[in-house]
């Protein structure tokens, strides 16, 4: 397995209906965020478990389609499923199907199979959606990332946090959000997200909440404003280069997370890697769906 970093989550049948009409396809963010990293140009892999389903071997065919490092898990349950509707202005709704779903008992069935892999990868990649998924064995999943970061790994964070899916669990979510942030080396939040976990005032209080749990650096994304960069060290705000009008806003930060990674992997600067991502992010938006 030669993927540089693991995109650690879950992957679903995914339902989409839009103005359009309606398609039925695969998706995820971390699954998307993989398949992208690899179109950039970066060796990539994507853990997950998947059920003895169509959907399940939809995921798989699509990994080997695009060339991602298949660290997929065969469990009993079935894979998760979730609708998309998109609103004219490119907004989205989803609904989920996923409670018991095959990914959910990932570090369950197949943790001790699972670290090695995490252990000899250069880079982990999970996000707020990844902590719901394995919330049930949240201990053996900061003990995976505890072990791969002691051994040099690199932990890359991205909250995107669903109100949805932490319905009456809020105080879960700022727990465990708060322990994957100080275990990373790059954390990846948007503002909106952070504001509605958090009630974060402005995007100051976000980068100052996150720095001081340790990490070096934070992608503030801000959609259409940009996104700061932000160290210890100090911060500068990176624009859009160009406006665009998003027709769907589907896989905007993940596209943006995995073409900054691509170009940080290549040996480009910071800078030169948020570039990449709004560059990358603003040609998804203009197209339905997460993967153009």
């Amino acid at each position: 397995m030669n993927a540089k970093i693991i995109c650690l989550g879950e992957a679903m049948g995914e339902i989409s209906v839009a103005p359009g009409g309606t398609s039925v396809n695969v998706g995820g963010d971390t699954f998307n965020t993989a398949i992208y990293m690899v179109r950039e140009g970066l060796t990539a892999g994507f853990a997950s478990a998947i059920g003895p389903d169509p959907f399940g071997k939809m995921i798989r065919d699509r990994l080997g389609v695009e060339g991602v490092a298949d660290l997929l898990f065969e469990s009993p349950e079935e894979t998760g499923l979730y609708a998309i509707t998109t609103a004219p202005d490119g907004e989205r709704s989803f609904y989920y199907w996923r409670a018991q779903a095959a990914a959910r008992g990932l570090l369950r069935r197949h943790g001790s199979a699972l670290a090695p892999l995490l252990a000899e990868t250069e880079g982990i990649y999970l996000s707020g959606i990844t902590l719901w998924v394995l919330e049930q064995d949240a201990e053996a999943l900061l003990g995976l990332l505890r072990g791969a970061r002691a051994g040099g790994t690199k932990v890359m964070f991205d909250g995107n946090y669903r109100p949805r899916l932490w319905d009456g669990q809020e105080d879960r979510a700022r727990e465990l959000f708060a322990e994957v942030m100080a275990l990373s080396d790059m954390v990846f939040p948007t503002f909106e997200d952070e504001q509605l976990l958090w009630q974060d005032g402005d995007p100051q209080a976000v980068i100052d909440r996150i720095l001081a749990l340790g990490p070096q650096l934070v992608v503030l994304k801000q959609g259409a404003q940009g996104c700061i960069l932000a160290t210890p060290e100090g911060q500068n705000h990176v624009p859009v280069p160009q406006p665009v009008t998003p027709l769907d806003t589907t896989a905007a930060g993940d596209s943006f997370n995995a073409a900054f990674l691509a170009a940080l992997w290549s040996g480009a600067s910071a800078q030169e890697a948020a570039l990449a991502g709004h560059r990358l992010a603003g040609k998804v938006i203009r197209h339905r769906g997460a993967l153009i």
